[in-house]
């Protein structure tokens, strides 16, 4: 819930904790996010944890909660508020990624993940099943066969596998999640903010709509770039430095 520190750009990095997805941290996660996109100086959103970076839902909570009470406060036993952020989200995942955890990473948009990170969805083991996303996102990450695998038989993979199906970005050694995390949310805070949202969108847009509505989007988004004077300014100085070549 702070800025980092460094040079401007890191300054332009809002931080939230991945613990506080679970259940009686929700509201401090959603209000963290809504402090960080109100303010104008932050361009990108640095999600840490742990070790470890989440390891779900509060069991203790969750077993007093019956069924009037799931559906009158709409119960999903993790922050699905991050999903909605147009900032860029970069995790860094030390340790455990379980249930509402894994379903945090499924949100980002970029996962540096320490080598022995795990990650999983034993929800099933518990009786239940995802409630924030997990089992939709999940399979439009990894593709159906390899989110029916996870999600029915609640086992856990390494960062390597997760890597490997499509799960998270990059894999990195034990301890250095956070400062490669850091340094890609830094990179990001330096970009063109509303191109970087845009391509946010599109990028978003293109794993739940259709190819056809996917491209108008991505042209609509394009031509909007025109209009924002960071395009100009990027040309400019690409030509400049051609030129000094």
């Amino acid at each position: 819930m702070q800025g980092g520190g460094g040079d401007d750009a890191a300054q332009r990095v809002g931080q939230i904790a991945g613990g506080d997805c679970i259940s009686y941290h929700r509201g401090a996660m959603g209000e963290a996010l809504a402090g960080l996109e109100a303010d104008p100086g932050v361009r990108a959103v640095l999600l840490t944890g742990g070790p470890p970076f989440c390891a779900g839902a509060d069991i203790e909570e969750m077993s007093g909660i019956d069924l009037a009470e799931a559906l009158a406060e709409d119960f999903s036993g993790c922050c699905d508020r991050l999903a909605a952020t147009p900032l860029p989200v970069v995790a860094a995942v030390e340790g455990y990624a379980l249930g509402g955890g894994c379903e945090l990473v499924e949100m980002a948009d970029i996962v540096i993940a320490a080598e022995d990170a795990r990650f999983g969805h034993p929800e099933i083991t518990l009786g239940t099943l995802s409630g924030a996303g997990g089992t939709q996102r999940l399979a439009r990450a990894v593709g159906r066969a390899k989110a029916m695998d996870l999600i029915l038989t609640g086992r856990l993979i390494k960062a390597p596998e997760a890597e490997r199906i499509g799960l998270i970005s990059r894999v990195v050694p034990s301890g250095e999640a956070e400062r490669e995390a850091l340094a890609v949310a830094t990179a990001l805070a330096a970009r063109p903010p509303l191109p970087l949202r845009f391509a946010k969108e599109a990028v978003n847009r293109a794993v739940s709509v259709g190819l056809e509505d996917g491209l108008r989007l991505e042209r609509r988004l394009f031509h909007l770039t025109f209009a924002t004077g960071d395009l100009p300014r990027g040309l400019n100085g690409f030509l400049a430095g051609k030129k000094s070549r």
